[in-house]
């Protein structure tokens, strides 16, 4: 392991930069964690752009889906005091009627996203409404929150244990039985059972603490044309156990360190080490992604990251983004946060790397991939013009476009291998059908090949 050098450091603010440029991303915190100590923290832009107030390390952010691993731990702290079982059918003690008489839905089957049930967008409906004041699905009170949910048996595919299905409203569920069981609302339990012993003493659900707070962000809505808006945080009852968490990169950062010292912080037990390893234990099988084997525990994703495990979440509430993550094997970890929702872990990935003693474009493949892509992009042209096209990145493909006399075509490239470095293509046409297009580099050119067409570009 090396340290993470002035080099290193370098090298993750220049991709921040590059990467929040292109997302059009205002603001972003993000802090380093190895061996239970920070080794970087920096704030990227703004967390608010109107007043052009910088983004910092302290600076509070929703985490959105980050937030359920706390709710799993909670469950499961009250598993560890005696009052739950992950076995436990969750109709046995809420009113829900979806599912199988033969084959309930367990605790277990909703924090591992099991349950047989597919996203039933509860959580579109409450963040639409409560940023953007759209949305008449009546989804207000716990009462309607259980209408939805029971009218819905047509949607069950599966039976529980069988699929893989992200559920928020799973989530909404295992946060109303932690108050059941508890006898405390969420945020009472948090704080008394998480956040206290942990010294994440700003980290809340609640609108009123994180409106007091000095350092906070504001929210932003990237709307379709990529322009961002300044909206408001989600603050609702029914999302704070999928996503209701606001917290800054530093006090997250105590939260990894916990679980790379086995549930310990401070000298207190936060959970069990046989509990809490039960967490980030593969449950569920998730497709694999470009990483290779992918899977879910309870709040956790674990993943394949360059030869080690990867304890993984990220989150959005369409008006932020975050990211969370720690290597048992090595003791490092990640904590990245962002004003604007839906975008992706280029930031977060580079810095894993880095600690690692990697080359983020080198060694992280989809940023391999981008860097490569970012070569072949550009304006082709054939001879004296008679013929161009024009090859871009879009949402995290490589699209062409012919122009001509005639009119423009517009086709996804699709790689032929996997290889980040992929230099042959994928196109379909109405009448050809599959055919190939491939792109050789030599010193200060790029060429494509079309058809009949070799379109050159200059380096």
């Amino acid at each position: 392991m090396t340290d993470f050098s002035v080099k290193s450091r370098s090298i993750l603010d220049r991709m921040a930069s590059e990467a929040m440029e292109k997302a059009h991303a205002p603001g972003v915190s993000l802090a380093l964690l190895r061996d239970g100590e920070i080794v970087y923290r920096q704030g990227y832009g703004s967390k608010d752009m109107e007043e052009s107030l910088p983004a910092t390390p302290e600076t509070l952010y929703g985490i959105g889906s980050c937030t359920k691993s706390f709710i799993c731990l909670a469950v499961m702290q009250l598993v560890q005091d005696g009052r739950l079982r992950v076995t436990d059918p969750i109709r046995d003690h809420l009113p829900l009627k979806l599912g199988f008489g033969d084959s309930p839905i367990t605790v277990h089957h909703l924090m591992s996203h099991s349950s047989g049930i597919p996203s039933l967008g509860t959580a579109n409906i409450l963040i639409e409404r409560m940023s953007l004041g759209e949305g008449w699905i009546p989804l207000t009170s716990e009462s309607d929150f259980y209408g939805f949910m029971n009218a819905a048996g047509d949607q069950v595919d599966a039976r529980p244990g069988e699929k893989y299905f992200y559920l928020n409203a799973g989530f909404t569920l295992l946060g109303l039985l932690v108050e059941k069981v508890s006898g405390l609302g969420l945020e009472e339990y948090l704080r008394e059972r998480v956040f206290k012993p942990l010294g994440m003493d700003r980290t809340t659900l609640l609108r009123e603490r994180f409106d007091s707070d000095g350092d906070r962000m504001t929210a932003y809505w990237k709307g379709p044309d990529g322009k961002q808006s300044a909206t408001v945080h989600p603050f609702h009852p029914l999302i704070y156990a999928p996503g209701g968490i606001l917290s800054s990169v530093v006090e997250l950062t105590r939260y990894l360190t916990m679980y790379l010292q086995n549930g310990e912080y401070g000298g207190e037990t936060i959970l069990g080490e046989d509990l809490l390893k039960e967490m980030y234990k593969s449950h569920t099988r998730r497709p694999d992604n470009v990483f290779g084997r992918n899977a879910y525990g309870y709040g956790w994703g674990i993943m394949e990251f360059m030869g080690h495990e990867l304890v993984v979440h990220t989150g959005s509430t369409g008006v932020s983004a975050a990211f969370q993550g720690f290597i048992p094997e090595l003791g490092v970890g990640v904590a990245y946060l962002s004003n604007t929702g839906y975008w992706g872990s280029a930031i977060p990935h580079a810095a894993l790397a880095l600690l690692m003693g990697k080359d983020p474009v080198e060694d992280v493949p989809y940023l391999a991939q981008w860097k490569h892509w970012e070569r072949l992009a550009g304006t082709y042209s054939s001879y004296r013009g008679v013929f161009k096209a024009e090859v871009e990145q879009k949402g995290g493909m490589l699209v062409g476009t012919a122009k001509s006399r005639h009119g423009d075509q517009t086709v996804p490239l699709i790689p032929v291998s996997d290889d980040p470095r992929c230099n042959e293509f994928w196109v379909y046409g109405n009448e050809t059908g599959r055919m190939k297009v491939w792109f050789e580099l030599d010193e200060g050119e790029s060429r494509l090949y079309y058809e009949r067409w070799v379109l050159r570009k200059p380096l």
